[in-house]
């Protein structure tokens, strides 16, 4: 049976850039790779084989009558201005990147207040006016802010399921947890249920966060509240059998004598399954209040 010996990978043979081959060829390293000083090309393999023929192919006639001072003074030269050509491409990322973020910000301010997503654009007007009169020179920068409708609905959506994703992580190591619920009318007349989760993990770090937010479209008897209570522990990936508390807001439906939504949830909740002593920070409590939960 032969034997084949397996391929040298190019990574294995760690390369590195050698210093005299700025002036023999007229290259730099950057990030990595090999850049010629001259056309910007870059060279992925350091290897002296590679710049050579690169530098011989296409600049050989033109760049080989400097020698020495001559030669030194050029690969000077044309080491200034690929620095300042990448200064200039890192300062437009930057400026581009600090407008996404100041986006988000303001994004985020106008969700807090419960503005309309119209807003952003008359933010903007009233910044521009502002940049205007104290830094003129900076204009450019405040212009270059996207605050249209569409896109502050998009940043808050992103937000919000960045939230939404960081609960879901937190969620996965808790050891124990409890909900709560809210079911009231908003402005409109429609029924929402608010339901708020409480966990704790094995480092004693409590979490306090709104869960969902459902709105409760006709009926909400007991059998649909807690439809609505299974559905949101399932999405956010909550195990049925680190509940360990109920609590509702005192709702008839939510604490009636033959059908209600903290008797159903005391069904699901497996008792004896708690082993760690970071249960003693959340109880069952079906007829307590919200505002008792979150403040146990």
């Amino acid at each position: 049976m032969s034997y084949s010996k397996p391929k040298r990978k190019v990574d294995d043979e760690h390369r590195q850039f050698q210093e005299r081959w700025t002036l023999q060829y007229f290259f730099v390293e950057f990030n990595g790779n090999a850049t010629c000083l001259i056309c910007k090309e870059k060279v992925a393999v350091l290897k002296e084989y590679n710049l050579k023929r690169h530098y011989s192919t296409k600049h050989g006639d033109q760049y080989e009558k400097y020698q020495e001072d001559e030669r030194k003074k050029r690969a000077t030269q044309l080491q200034r201005e690929l620095t300042s050509q990448q200064s200039l491409f890192y300062k437009a990322k930057k400026d581009a990147d600090a407008a996404v973020e100041a986006s988000y910000v303001v994004s985020e301010m106008i969700a807090k207040a419960g503005k309309p997503f119209t807003e952003g654009q008359f933010m903007k007007d009233c910044m521009l006016k502002v940049a205007d009169i104290l830094c003129p020179e900076k204009k450019n920068m405040f212009n270059n802010l996207s605050l249209s409708a569409n896109t502050v609905a998009e940043r808050i959506t992103e937000l919000s399921s960045d939230i939404y994703d960081q609960l879901r992580e937190k969620a996965g190591v808790f050891t124990a947890y409890s909900v709560a619920l809210d079911e009231s009318t908003d402005k409109t007349d429609n029924a929402q249920l608010a339901i708020f989760v409480r966990g704790i993990n094995e480092k004693f770090e409590v979490t306090e966060e709104l869960l969902s937010l459902c709105p409760m479209h006709g009926r909400t008897t007991a059998k649909d509240i807690f439809q609505q209570l299974g559905d949101a522990i399932t999405r956010a990936g909550l195990p049925w059998d680190r509940l360990v508390g109920i609590t509702t807001d005192g709702a008839p439906s939510m604490t009636g004598k033959k059908k209600r939504t903290g008797g159903t949830g005391a069904k699901r909740v497996r008792r004896g399954t708690c082993r760690s002593s970071s249960c003693s920070a959340l109880h069952y409590t079906p007829t307590g209040t919200v505002q008792q939960m979150l403040k146990i």
